[in-house]
């Protein structure tokens, strides 16, 4: 079970440039880890600002979602099954530590929104 959720959550921030090595991040627990690095963002992050954001399908959410919706309803469920199943935001922010490192990262949304409510519970 645990590697079917692993499928379905997104926790990945993909740095794409700045202060930070360039490369796949883990968010957990409001820490960023990276290999051997990481930052605690629930004490560090300073701002994060929208840069841009796009619709992104996950494929294997929509596999379970079209494969769910066959099983549920024949061959209609399975069309709004792969319809409706896998549409997520990506966000490209530029993020700014307290320390005065700055990096590009790619998110989806809902880490985009935790990462947010760092900075606001200040």
């Amino acid at each position: 079970m645990d590697s079917v959720k692993k499928i379905f959550d997104n926790n990945k921030v993909k740095v794409l440039a700045g202060d930070l090595p360039a490369g796949e991040w883990e968010f957990k627990e409001g820490v960023l880890w990276g290999g051997f690095d990481q930052v605690n963002i629930t004490s560090d992050l300073k701002q994060i600002d929208v840069k841009t954001e796009e619709s992104a399908k996950n494929i294997a959410q929509t596999l379970g979602w079209a494969i769910a919706g066959n099983i549920v309803l024949g061959p209609l469920g399975l069309l709004a099954g792969a319809a409706m199943g896998g549409n997520r935001k990506n966000i490209l922010a530029m993020c700014e530590l307290k320390d005065g490192r700055k990096f590009m990262a790619s998110m989806d949304s809902k880490i985009f929104q935790q990462m947010l409510a760092c900075t606001m519970a200040k």
